[in-house]
């Protein structure tokens, strides 16, 4: 893609200039969450989708997407470091406490609409370590715990809903789906996450 100020060539994988003015500047990742619609909707009614084309292909199609866990994986980047979540794995280890550039991490993973999230699993010099309950929010969905504090967290959220840190949310960190082989063209020299 190029930006129409400068020409400059950027890669949307990685974020970064590789030709032209601005060659070597990073865009800032943000947080983005790959959902079904109706999981969308559910959680954010108020939501207003604009009108355009449908279009098919891997990324012009959530569907796309079903099936295929084998080839797509999870991108984590922080800091222009990066580690692939396979879904695959992810199916078999729905929950990882993980660390990326030495900021500790959470990957939580919802096998039925395929949603990820990331968080970072730190508040000031406390890291915590997170396990699956089999108890559920009020909407029927997972939580998890953490071990340091007994509190139960909402996975979609980020947010503790009882125990010592209740009302504290986690923080985002940015993450998307790629397929395996290209992750590997774009991050050679990173690893990718293996149970």
């Amino acid at each position: 893609m190029y930006d129409k100020q400068t020409n400059s060539l950027w890669v949307n994988v990685t974020g970064r200039a590789e030709e032209g003015p601005l060659k070597g500047a990073q865009l800032e990742l943000i947080p983005s969450i790959v959902t079904t619609w109706k999981d969308w909707r559910q959680r954010h009614p108020e939501t207003l989708v604009l009108g355009g084309l449908k279009r098919g292909g891997f990324m012009g199609s959530y569907g796309a997407m079903e099936g295929r866990s084998d080839e797509i994986g999870l991108a984590v980047i922080l800091r222009g470091n990066a580690r692939l979540y396979p879904y695959q794995a992810l199916h078999s280890q729905p929950l990882v406490n993980d660390r990326l550039d030495e900021v500790p991490i959470l990957v939580v993973y919802n096998e039925t609409t395929m949603t990820t999230y990331v968080w970072k699993r730190q508040f000031k010099d406390k890291v915590l370590t997170f396990s699956k309950l089999n108890e559920k929010d009020d909407e029927g969905r997972p939580l998890f715990i953490d071990r340091e504090t007994g509190s139960h967290w909402s996975w979609i959220t980020g947010r503790a809903i009882s125990g010592p840190l209740k009302g504290l949310k986690l923080l985002q960190l940015p993450s998307h789906p790629i397929l395996v082989e290209r992750f590997a063209v774009f991050y050679p020299k990173e690893e990718i996450f293996a149970p």
